[in-house]
């Protein structure tokens, strides 16, 4: 007996029920599914399907370590960190396609306490402290962190953590940087240190920076702008990749996810004009890039924005400036809606830094293991 063909319609009607990693994970077995699956009307229908948001938690922080974070959201809804036992904590890392976020605060005896957290579903687990993660008298300095949820059911995640000494040896100036790496792994509830990380001379990663996932690994942009610092969360080995030849380090260049593949955004003048292009790997384990596209850059209100997200669509991106973000159409080359605005208390200026998580989540509740759950 044989059985109608699905057609594409059907099939798509059926995935717009999944949650966004199951349609992450779909890319691999078709590109032409997964293309009509990055389409606004897609996305948009698969958000309310699932119960689902997106937007962006903006983090301020002020001298020397007062911080403030809000969350602009692009649908309904409201998400806030008000559950957590402590005020005023810093993000330290998310997990953009699972809305799970590793939360920082410091307490008494400069000890600092580890929370990770689900803000959709107001649900917190306290983590131990990693080694660095306490006053010593080598005076460990963070430098970068990142999360990555391997599976939700049952839920196992983990961290990755670069620290480095306060007191730098002249040594290390002269022949590069050694970097503290420590990996928290829930199924063991505890941390190890793994090999120092040797960064070549010249090299650096920028403090508190915000990496790119891609297929379980993560992605740092170096401070020479000519390498990305690659962590595999499985496989625990961190590597460098070296960004096309043709890419000025002058210009201003971001990583970014682009049809399911690890890219670069690139922005140059050329004539009076920016253009941006668009480079991704050759492959997921890919070591030669291929330059995709070229177009103008986007300018919103005579300024060149910052691009800050494309959230699986690929007519949409997300953009923002200090105090605002922004869903920028770049089919019609305008606003697909207003600003989303951020109201500071008075003690944050304009000269206090921000950071950027993207955020996507569903409102299920995980089984953290624990009783360190808000209801």
């Amino acid at each position: 007996m044989s059985y109608p063909a699905l057609n594409q319609d059907m099939i798509l009607e059926i995935f717009s029920y999944c949650p966004a990693s199951t349609i992450a994970k779909f890319r691999f077995l078709n590109k032409d599914y997964y293309k009509r699956m990055s389409e606004s009307s897609f996305v948009n229908l698969n958000l309310l399907r699932t119960n689902s948001i997106f937007g962006v938690f903006l983090q301020y922080q002020s001298y020397p370590s007062n911080f403030n974070s809000s969350f602009v959201l692009a649908g309904d809804g409201e998400v806030s960190l008000d559950f957590l036992p402590m005020e005023k904590v810093k993000i330290e890392a998310c997990d953009p396609s699972q809305g799970i976020l590793l939360c920082v605060v410091s307490v008494c005896y400069g000890k600092k306490l580890y929370l990770v957290c689900k803000p959709t579903t107001r649900q917190y687990r306290t983590i131990p402290t990693p080694e660095t993660g306490y006053w010593t008298d080598l005076h460990f300095r963070a430098i970068l962190s990142g999360l990555i949820v391997i599976r939700t059911n049952p839920l196992r995640y983990k961290i990755v953590k670069l620290s480095t000494k306060f007191k730098i040896s002249s040594s290390e100036k002269d022949h590069g940087y050694t970097l503290i790496c420590e990996v928290f792994d829930s199924d063991s509830f505890a941390w190890k240190r793994l090999d120092d990380v040797k960064l070549p001379k010249g090299e650096f990663l920028t403090i508190s920076s915000v990496p790119v996932s891609n297929n379980r690994f993560l992605h740092w942009l170096t401070t020479s702008k000519k390498n990305v610092f690659r962590f595999g969360m499985e496989t625990e080995r961190w590597s460098l990749l070296s960004l096309p030849n043709d890419v000025d380090s002058s210009d201003r260049i971001i990583l970014a996810n682009h049809e399911g593949k690890l890219g670069i955004i690139v922005w140059e003048r050329k004539n009076g004009e920016y253009f941006t292009g668009t480079w991704v790997l050759d492959g997921h384990f890919g070591k030669s890039w291929v330059n995709v596209k070229e177009e103008k850059s986007i300018v919103e209100k005579g300024n060149l924005v910052k691009t800050l997200w494309f959230p699986r669509s690929n007519d949409v991106v997300m953009i923002g400036g200090f105090d605002w973000i922004g869903l920028y159409d770049v089919k019609t080359n305008r606003m697909k809606s207003e600003r989303f605005k951020v109201t500071l208390p008075c003690s944050f200026g304009s000269c206090c830094s921000v950071a950027y998580f993207p955020f996507y989540s569903d409102h299920d509740r995980l089984d953290f293991n624990e009783d360190d759950v808000k209801p």
